[in-house]
């Protein structure tokens, strides 16, 4: 019998996903479970949750020895209750007798400096470490405009864009459906704003790269890939998000929509069109396993691609914990094979069990 965890920080995140995924669990196999790490019992290493009765098809609270595999779900934040879990799983993942389904990926930096030494390097956009005010001023004068990303961070959060003109300077972002843009007259002024802001989070400058439509709406391409049955790399579905007029990101949180795939690459001309299925086959067939050479192994990775006026791609991340809304609001009919995916990866990872690899959250 299977021992399958799925862990989210709280009892109330994921639940329906996890609800499909334990529905489609052979009984005569596996025991689904649900909790949360800060529910583990240090001493006895009994977990307080809650386990799958498929005859009842319902969560029954339930106290359990670890699961022998479990599917990572968490999504980390800085307050106290996110710090203590995360000192949980680190302690999870050291434990020889747990495999995790996948794991995560370090910081936005890290990922970075992998990627852009790597085959796919012309699709990573130039990247420094903002360690300052005048390091990003002296950026400008280069680039003229650019993007700050918190290296620690997801779903849009803390993104600006600073622009130069003449002695002034512009910073903006997208705050829930509109932009905001605060103007600096000195660079003293904006040196002092900036670093401020690098005293709460870490940042990296990028170029700001023009990757709006013809209607100047910021948008990508988001890719989903999970690893099947047969341990192969498969790409699930893909989507478009796009974003408010004039905005800075296509991410949903800031008031961005889904459109479906096809129906962008039906706008491309022949030539184009071609183009850009190539180039997306080229960056999604090299990208699981560069990742997987300098990272520990992973199930599925959500990947969000670029396209600017000239039709270049640039890969603007990648996450390992990645969200279905996208793909499954504009393919429905792929939501049971999403729901049966980490069922049958933890099929193969229970044959080659028990396994110990040095893991990364």
């Amino acid at each position: 019998m299977i021992s399958f965890g799925m862990m989210s920080l709280s009892m109330k995140s994921e639940i329906s996903y996890f609800t499909e995924i334990a529905r489609r669990a052979n009984a005569d196999r596996f025991t689904c479970y649900r909790f949360s790490p800060a529910k583990i019992h240090p001493i006895t290493e009994m977990v307080t949750g809650e386990v799958f009765d498929q005859k009842k098809d319902c969560w029954v609270k339930a106290e359990f020895p670890l699961p022998s595999i479990i599917y990572d779900r968490c999504f980390y934040t800085n307050d106290p209750a996110s710090k203590q879990s995360l000192a949980i799983v680190k302690w999870l993942k050291n434990k020889t007798d747990i495999t995790f389904l996948g794991n995560g990926l370090p910081n936005k930096w890290d990922i970075y400096q992998v990627l852009s030494t790597s085959p796919l390097s012309p699709y990573i956009p130039k990247t420094i470490l903002a360690g300052s005010g005048k390091v990003v001023i002296a950026q400008l004068d280069e680039m003229g405009q650019a993007i700050l990303k918190p290296i620690f961070g997801s779903g849009g959060a803390g993104i600006y864009k600073i622009k130069k003109t003449g002695r002034e300077f512009e910073i903006s972002a997208d705050i829930g459906d509109r932009l905001t843009t605060k103007t600096f007259h000195s660079t003293s002024e904006t040196e002092n704003w900036l670093d401020n802001l690098f005293r709460k989070k870490e940042y990296m400058v990028q170029p700001c790269l023009s990757l709006s439509d013809p209607q100047d709406c910021p948008f990508d391409i988001r890719v989903l890939l999970q690893k099947d049955a047969e341990e192969n790399w498969i790409a699930r579905g893909k989507g478009i998000r796009r974003g408010i007029k004039d905005g800075i990101l296509s991410n949903l949180r800031a008031g961005g929509e889904i459109l479906p795939f096809e129906e962008y690459v039906n706008t491309l001309d022949i030539r184009t069109r071609r183009f850009i299925l190539l180039e997306l086959e080229e960056i999604l067939s090299k990208l699981p396993g560069i990742l997987e050479a300098s990272f520990p192994r992973l199930f599925e990775l959500g990947v969000d691609i670029g396209v600017s006026r000239d039709h270049a791609l640039w890969v603007l991340d990648t996450n390992s914990k990645p969200g279905r809304k996208v793909i499954t609001s504009t393919n429905p009919d792929l939501k049971e094979v999403l729901y049966k995916a980490p069922i049958e990866y933890a099929s193969v990872l229970s044959k080659i069990l028990p396994e110990r690899e040095e893991q990364h959250l």
